[in-house]
């Protein structure tokens, strides 16, 4: 099982902060590589005694954007993806995912796989979502409250599972790639027995 160490901050979430993240390379391509994956992407976490942040960054061009409200399926623009299980202890291991498209767009779910799952009713506002394009890069910041999780989880794990993605179902070029290895036959990335390792550096102390 791949291990991601999720690194604490004290203060503000800076650029400088950043820098001793640790990166995760999403570069492993499912399914016998039945689509190209030609791009680069990253992902790093960090976290505080309030929320996880979360960096991604793709070399991904051109980029495909056409939706743009909250729950539009943005897997199939161009779109990284964060897929998060707060509760290690949950027998049918509850998970988030994260999926943002570059015009900041999210669709959001809390659930066991891809067809038993909630839409969290939510004020988008809260993840600070910041979608910046450049001529090389597309890279998205955003947070994640601790408050927020526990409307949903019992408990935030020190030792938990996640995984990271890069996908584009209708974009210019067709791609899927992940952090965790899937080793499945399906093209499904709601998966958690191949999510890999997320621990949190100094502990985390938050419940219900």
């Amino acid at each position: 099982m791949k291990s991601y160490m999720i690194k604490k901050i004290d203060g503000p979430v800076t650029e400088a902060a950043w820098q001793i993240a640790e990166t995760a390379n999403i570069d492993f391509v499912p399914w016998n590589g039945a689509h190209p994956y030609p791009y680069k992407m990253t992902s790093q976490l960090l976290y505080t005694d309030e929320a996880l942040y979360v960096r991604q960054e793709t070399d991904e061009r051109p980029l495909t954007a056409h939706y743009n409200k909250p729950a539009d399926p943005v897997n199939k623009d161009s779109c990284m993806e964060f897929f998060f299980t707060p509760n290690a202890d949950d027998p049918q291991l509850h998970y988030f995912n994260f999926e943002i498209n570059p015009l900041g767009v999210i669709q959001m779910m809390y659930g066991i796989n891809r067809y038993e799952f909630i839409r969290p009713s939510v004020d988008w506002n809260i993840f600070d979502i910041k979608s910046v394009i450049t001529p090389n890069t597309w890279q998205l910041t955003y947070k994640i409250p601790f408050s927020f999780i526990l409307e949903y989880a019992e408990k935030i794990s020190n030792k938990t599972i996640g995984n990271f993605y890069k996908c584009g179902d209708c974009s210019e070029i067709e791609h899927y790639a992940c952090w965790s290895p899937i080793l499945c036959k399906e093209e499904d990335f709601h998966r958690t027995e191949y999510f890999g390792e997320l621990i949190f550096e100094k502990g985390i102390s938050v419940s219900r």
